[in-house]
């Protein structure tokens, strides 16, 4: 013999199956979630980028002067490393 009444089992299904199609409404009338965050934020600030390009630069042309002018006005002597060594007969 059936019952009129539907089991525990059916009804839970349903139960199951209406709160899906409920949650899928949802999110095609909300439109899609995002997933990754918007770039927006991970966009560096150009302009800080610049001035920090130009001030190392600077120092760059600084330390190069400084190194010129050392060249240029004093004598330097220079040695190879490995040249001094006794038996070397090259």
């Amino acid at each position: 013999m059936s019952s009129p009444y539907r089991t525990s089992g059916s009804h839970l299904a349903r139960l199951v199956l209406a709160a899906f199609v409920l949650i899928s409404c949802l999110r095609v009338w909300l439109g899609p979630t995002q997933i990754v965050p918007s770039a927006e934020a991970q966009i560096p600030d150009s302009a800080m980028q610049r001035r920090l390009l130009v001030e190392e630069a600077k120092r760059t042309n600084q330390l190069l002067s400084e190194i010129k002018q050392i060249l240029t006005s004093r004598t330097l002597n220079v040695r190879v490393a490995g040249a001094d060594k006794p038996g070397a007969d090259n």
